[in-house]
């Protein structure tokens, strides 16, 4: 089967077609100038010692995959599709139907809206306004902090580094789904037989080898 892992990160299966588009993922191919680009403090210095695998596909999810129609069997991709404006994470599940081979496979994780929607109102629910002010973390900041939409504080350092900052934007939360609107979205693209599934409970074979439980 020719499987591909989008947004693969560090979790790189021989087996797999793995892709990301990061700039950790584009500087594991020029490990010099990661090094160069540390020392100057334009990288965060502890980025350049994660070791990343040079045999990524480099490529940017925005754009059309790189990959013929109806070539892919099984598609994964773990925390990746929040990161996308909803416009761009529509525009990827389409390209994935138009590269998935009849009868293939799409997984994707995502947070879970509705869990983080329950936890913020449950909290709420069960503590007074007063109490609320005394904790360290209330649940409405905890409830940001969850989202990940924006950092607590804004860039800092030289203009570089603020440059850098920016450019990894990518990082940030765009979009969140609960179950129900994720299967809308995947409806509309093209997809059939779309429901929600168990961590590890897959129709793709030895799943295990991306799917992590820290990130389901």
């Amino acid at each position: 089967m020719k499987k591909l892992h989008l947004g693969c990160g560090l979790v790189t299966p021989e087996d797999w077609i793995n892709l990301d588009g990061s700039w950790n993922a584009r500087l594991a191919k020029s490990p010099t100038l990661k090094k160069i680009l540390g020392r100057l403090r334009i990288v965060p210095i502890e980025q350049t010692t994660i070791l990343w695998n040079p045999k990524i596909v480099i490529h940017d999810v925005r754009k059309p995959l790189p990959f013929e129609s109806l070539s892919i069997d099984a598609i994964y991709a773990s925390h990746l599709l929040e990161h996308l404006y909803l416009v761009e994470a529509k525009c990827l599940l389409q390209d994935c139907f138009r590269v998935l081979s009849p009868g293939g496979v799409v997984r994707m994780v995502v947070p879970d809206l509705r869990s983080i929607a329950l936890n913020y109102v449950n909290q709420i629910s069960s503590i007074d306004s007063v109490k609320s002010d005394q904790l360290e973390v209330n649940p409405a900041d905890r409830m940001n902090r969850q989202m990940l939409f924006r950092s607590a504080t804004p860039p800092s350092g030289n203009i570089v580094y603020r440059l850098y900052s920016a450019l990894n934007d990518f990082h940030t939360h765009k979009w969140m789904y609960d179950a129900n609107s994720l299967i809308k979205y995947f409806r509309w693209a093209g997809f059939e037989d779309v429901e929600e599934m168990d961590f590890l409970h897959s129709r793709i074979e030895n799943i295990q080898i991306v799917e992590q439980a820290d990130r389901v």
